[in-house]
This record gives C-alpha cells, structure tokens and sequence, in this order.
C-alpha cells in the first residue's frame, strides 16, 4: 500500500525538478529575459517624465486660474465719492500684508447710476455699487448698512472676481470698525480676544496636489498589475506551447509522476518569474517616486505621513504576491489549449486586455475595496489604493488596520482559490489527448467546420463564457428602455444565440453536453429529485436576500436601485404569466443551458475526477455570477450557480437546474403580490420575515440538499457511461 506522505512528497520533488528545468530555460534565454524583466525597468523614466510634465503643466494650469486678478469697482449713486474714498483708504491700508483673497490690484471709479450696465457688459467694471444717501454717515454710526453689488447679466465672470470683491469689502468693513471702536473710548484690541500662532510644523497641503495624488498612485497600481501579469506571459508560452512545439512535452507526461505535478511544477517557474518582475518593477516605481517628488509641485505637501505610505506599500506588495499567482495560473490554463508559440501568444493577448480591464475597475467611483477584494486584478488594486484613501480622512489606526487586513486576507484568499482552479482547468487541457497531439495540419484542413466530438472542450467552455458577457454588454446599449421587450433582446444575446452558434459550429452530441434526460435514469427518483431542487431554489432565495439584506441592510448602489425600481414597474404593468415567463422561465432555461450545459460539460468533461469536478463547478459559477454584471448580485448568483452544477453533475441531467432556477427566479414576483403597496423592492419585504422563517428556510434548503443526496446515489457514474 503506498503511503500518502510518500506519495505527496515525491510529488512535491517532482514538481520542483520541473521548476527548476523550466527556470532554467528560462534564464538562458538572454533576450526573453531582457524583454520581461529589464526593459520594464528601463521605460519607467519615459514614462515618469511624460506623466510628470503633464501633471506639472495641469497644476501650474490651476494655480494660474487661481492667481490674483485686477479688480475695478464701480461705484454710483449720492454718496459715491464720499464710499469711494473709503474702499481707496482700506487698499491703501492692506497695501503691505494683503489678506487672504485680496486681488493683485484695486481701481474704484465714480459713475452715472445709468451708465453703470453698459461698463459691466463692456468689462470697463467687474462689480457694480448704487451708494445711497447717507452711507457714510451710517457706516460710521451703529447700524449695519447694507449694499446690493450687481455683476454682468451678459458676461460670464470668473469666480474669483466674487472672492476678491468680498476682501475689498471686508476691509472696509474692518475700517468702518476701527472707527466705530475709537469713538466709543475702546482700545483696538477690544475686539480681538483671541490670537493663534502655529509656532511649529511643515507647510500646508496643497489642495490641489492632495486632489491628484489618489488618482496617480491608482493608476501606478493598475500599471504594476498590467506589468506583473504581462511578466507570466513569455514564462508561460513556453512552458506548455514551447514543450508542445518542440515536441518535448511527451517525454514529460511519460515520467513517473502525475501530470497535475507536472503542471504544478511549470506554474513554480512561471510564477517565480513573475514574482521577479514584480520585485523589478516595484523597485523601479519606487526609485522613479523618488526622483518625481522633487520636481512635484510641492513635492513635501502631500497630504500623507510616512506610516501611510508604508502600509499602502506593504498590502501592495502582499497582496500583489497573490495577484501574481492568479497572473500564472491564468497564463498556464490558457496556453495549455494551445499547440505552438504562435498560437499561445495569439491566444494570451486578449488574457492581457482583460487584466487590463479588471485592474482598471478599481478605479471606478463608488465601488468599495470590500466588494471588490475577491475580484482578481481588481481587488489588489483596490485593497492598496483603500489603505492610502484611509490616510486622507480621520480614520483611527485601529480601524485602517482592520479594514486593511480584512481586504488583504479575501483577495489573497481568493487569488489562492481562482488560481487553484486555473491549475485544474491547466491540468485537464495537457491530460486532454485532442489538444495535446492536435497537429498544424487542422489549420490547413479544408473542412469547413471541424469533426464531430462529444463534449466540448475547455476552451469552447470560456469561449461561450466570453460570447455571452460580451452579447449582454453590447445588447444593453441596443436594448429598448422597456424591460418588457429588453429581457428578450439581452437573454438572446447573452445565451441563446452565442449557445445556438457554438453547438451548431463544434457539432458536439448535444445530448450528451446538454445532459438532457431525466434525473437519475428512474421514474420515481428523479421526480423526488426534481421537487427536492425546486425546494432548494426556493429556499436558497429567501436566505440570500436575508442574508444579504443583514450584511448590508437596504442600502443600493444607483444601478442595483434602477433595476430594482424597473422590476417593480414590469411586474405592475405586465400581466402576472407574462413577467413571469420573463423573469422566471426565460433566465432558467437559456442560462442553464449555457452554465449548467456548454460550460460544466467543457470544464468537466465526461467522467470528471472529484478534484476536476469541484472545479468546473466553482469555474461556471464564477462565469454565471459576472454574467449578472451587478456587484451586488454576484455573491448570491455565485452561491446559485455552485447548487445548480452541483445538482447537475449529481443527478446526471440539467432538468433538476433548470426548476432550480426557476424556482429561485419566481420568489419575487411572490414576493411582490404579497407587498403591493408596500416596499418599492421586493427583497426589502424579507427584511420583516421572522427568524422563524428564516430559520425554517434554512432547514428545508438541508433537508432538500440531504434528499438529493440519498436518491441520487451513483447517478452520474450511470449518466456518463
């Protein structure tokens, strides 16, 4: 009997021969290794320099738009020239220390009251003050006088005009006080009780640069991510495509070892890379940050203590550890599919726009560091760039660090699960016999579509993944603003037209891919099956929404409230069959046949190990959660999408699913027949449930999951064979 130590142990030996061999090659590729690791670190001055001219020039921008300006008050009316003598002998006073918001000049002119608008629209004046009878004297009595200044109706005029008008005239006013104090017998300083001087401490902040400086250490965050990833791209090409191009990749599987060692030796090497030229390049960031400080406008008003800069620098280089994982991980899965280098760099480089692309929705407003830590690319982007925005406000130390560790602890607990899955999907594609020894002569076939086959592949999977994300985003511009006539159009391009193409072009056994027979293979079983899933549909509904409504209680983000609100106007409008057939029916029939169909059979294949099982399960929920687009949505659709596959590959048939769904899908049109006229969303009706059923939820979802289980028993083996 062998012993399991043994076994993991020789593995692990195996694993790491592989890694150092692929290290190896690696190294003595002086020009890869150049382009990967070396000339990153050589661009960065370009690019500072560029960056940092463009940002010098914008702040020199503002502080001349904010510079003092030439101010010309014109003044009418009885006491013009008694009022205009005044505001001369308050310029004339701040003449040594301005005050704050005092204009670079001051000239008072005494005009006819009708030709008053005529300056302001000619810009011969910038305000305009009607002095009536008596506002001297009254300035100098114990009443407040009051003026109306009037501006151009014509002319726009620039805000600063208002600012300097008002120091004019609080000097004026501080005049008018002096006098007032002197002829009541009062010492000047009767009127200031209280002076502040900062004896200490550096300068102020500029506004200006404290504005700029989140949104530049967001993009070098998202720049680093696009650099670390794009460093597993050569590593990982020849890794797989290399060993298969050189024909080398046989003599590999052949040895005595796994092939999941093999791979996970492979993703060692690639991932050691990639930890270099994460080093490299933070290095390079920093020494570049060194140099811009002292051009940086400012460079020393930055708004952030050393403390915060080294804990946003310390849960970046954490957490991009695991981003660097997830970056060869996802290199090793793709170009596994592929035969040659050419084909793995063609293949790699929309990899590269979709990192791009997740890296860059942390930058997005209004979406918290929280909801997108388990998001990869996005989520190490957004927990650092977190730590640095705690440092603006008054947020206590103890908080900053608990809001920091928890971020870092779910994206590094999510890079470890994504790239866990990425290595099984990378595993299956080497072990698949198709991909491994397809040759160059199918790209010259002259066959128009390829041979007939009976599930497809991993990478047919991905691909309707990626047809039905980039069918629902292009449908939703397209789409009409009635729900009514939208969810059709969406559902389409989302699932049944890019489901319909794929099965038409790969000419798979549909039968087989879509498992469409009846649960179980027995009559009575599958029927038990059948109403123990629409059970768990339902359930699972009432304790996602409660679930969700505890953690973040009401609160919406602006779109997760507008379809709420449309939903709510569709099921008001519609006939009760007709949203329904919409909401309920039309979801759980083309998702299910998209997920639960094309996806799991491609990611599981046709008698898939536990190992390989959990993760196709795990991938098609994640491809089922971002179909739904809404953040807020994704964690209970994720939780949906594990039940569904886990209930397909049980069962052995995707009937169970597709009630499933649309069990869970009809709760809310229930839900609002029992609150019309009540809450303008259906899930905050839940909200007011009793624990009790609550509770009750909670125990027939296990009860129903605990009958699955029993009837269901060796019904997948019977299913695939």
């Amino acid at each position: 009997m062998t012993d399991p130590g043994n076994a993991a142990g020789a593995g692990l030996r195996a694993a790491f021969a592989v890694a150092r061999r692929d290290l190896l090659e690696f190294v003595r590729d002086r020009r890869t290794l150049f382009i990967t690791l070396l000339m990153p670190m050589a661009m960065y001055p370009v690019l500072a320099l560029s960056s940092m001219l463009g940002v010098r020039t914008a702040l020199s921008d503002l502080e001349a738009r904010q510079a003092p300006r030439r101010l010309t008050l014109a003044v009418s009316g009885a006491d013009a020239e008694s009022f205009a003598g005044r505001v001369r002998e308050a310029v004339a006073a701040t003449a040594a220390v301005p005050p704050a918001g005092w204009p670079a000049t001051v000239r008072v002119e005494v005009i006819p009251a009708q030709e008053a608008a005529g300056w302001l629209d000619a810009a011969r004046a910038d305000v305009w003050l009607h002095v009536g009878p008596g506002t001297v004297r009254d300035l100098d009595g114990t009443d407040t006088v009051r003026l109306d200044a009037r501006i151009s109706a014509v002319r726009p005029v620039e805000f600063r005009v208002r600012e300097h008008f008002l120091a004019v005239m609080r000097a004026v006013a501080d005049a008018a006080r002096s006098r007032r104090v002197a002829a009541a017998g009062l010492a000047p300083t009767t009127l200031a009780p209280l002076a502040v001087d900062f004896l200490d401490g550096g300068p102020a902040v500029h506004a200006a640069t404290r504005g700029v400086v989140p949104t530049a250490v967001g993009a070098v965050l998202v720049l680093l991510a696009l650099l670390t990833a794009t460093g597993a791209f050569y590593p990982a090409i020849d890794a797989i495509a290399g060993e298969k191009e050189r024909g080398t990749i046989e003599t590999l599987l052949i040895a005595p070892c796994r092939p999941g060692d093999i791979v996970f030796g492979k993703f060692l090497a690639v991932f050691a890379v990639t930890l270099a030229t994460l080093v490299m390049n933070a290095i390079s960031i920093a020494l570049t940050a060194s140099v811009l400080l002292r051009w940086f406008p400012d460079g020393g008003r930055l708004g952030f203590g050393p403390t915060v800069v080294a804990a946003c620098a310390a849960v970046a280089c954490i957490g991009y550890v695991g981003l660097a994982a997830v970056a060869a991980a996802l290199c090793l899965a793709v170009t596994a599919a592929s035969k040659s280098v050419k084909e793995a760099q063609n293949t790699l480089t929309p990899v590269i726009l979709l990192v791009s692309a997740l890296a860059g929705s942390a930058l997005v407003p209004g979406l918290s560091s929280t909801s997108l830590a388990a998001v990869p690319f996005a989520g190490q982007v957004a927990v650092a760039k977190a730590v640095l925005e705690d440092g603006l406000p008054a947020v206590a130390p103890a908080e900053r660090a608990r809001r920091a560790g928890m971020g870092l602890g779910i994206s590094l607990a999510a890079s470890g699960l994504v790239s866990w899955l990425l290595l099984r999907v990378a595993t299956a594609a080497v072990q698949d016999e198709e991909m491994l020894f397809r040759g160059p002569e199918l790209a010259t076939t002259r066959r128009w579509r390829p041979a007939r086959r009976l599930l497809p592949t991993p990478a047919q999977g991905m691909a309707a993944a990626a047809c039905g994300l980039a069918g629902l985003w292009y449908a939703q511009g397209l789409a009409p603003a009635d729900l009514a006539r939208a969810l059709p159009i969406q559902q389409g391009a989302a699932t049944l037209l890019p489901l319909a193409l794929l099965a038409w072009w790969q000419r798979v056994d549909r039968a087989a891919t879509f498992r469409l027979r009846w649960p179980t293979g027995a009559a009575a079983r599958g029927s038990v099956c059948l109403a123990a899933a629409a059970v768990c549909g339902g359930c699972l509904f009432v304790v996602g929404a409660a679930a969700f409504l505890a953690v973040r209680g009401t609160h919406l983000s602006p779109e997760a409230r507008q379809l709420s609100e449309r939903l709510v106007e569709l099921f008001s409008t519609v006939p009760w069959w007709a949203s329904w057939l919409l909401i309920a029916v039309l979801p759980a029939v083309g998702e299910e046949l998209l997920f639960r169909g094309w996806m799991l059979a491609a990611f599981a294949g046709q008698r898939p190990a536990a190992g390989r099982a959990a993760a196709a399960v795990v991938g098609q929920a994640a491809g089922f959660a971002a179909l739904h687009l809404l953040p807020e949505r994704m964690p209970q659709t994720f939780v949906l999408g594990l039940l569904l596959g886990w209930l397909t590959l049980r069962s052995g048939s995707i009937l169970p699913a597709i009630l499933a769904h649309l069990v869970h899908n009809s709760v809310p049109l229930a839900v609002y027949a029992l609150a019309v006229g009540g809450p303008s969303q259906p899930d905050a009706t839940l909200a007011g449930l009793p624990g009790a059923i609550i509770a009750g939820a909670v125990g027939c979802l296990a009860a129903a999951l605990a009958v699955i289980w029993t009837v269901t028993r060796g019904a997948a083996v019977a299913a695939s064979e």
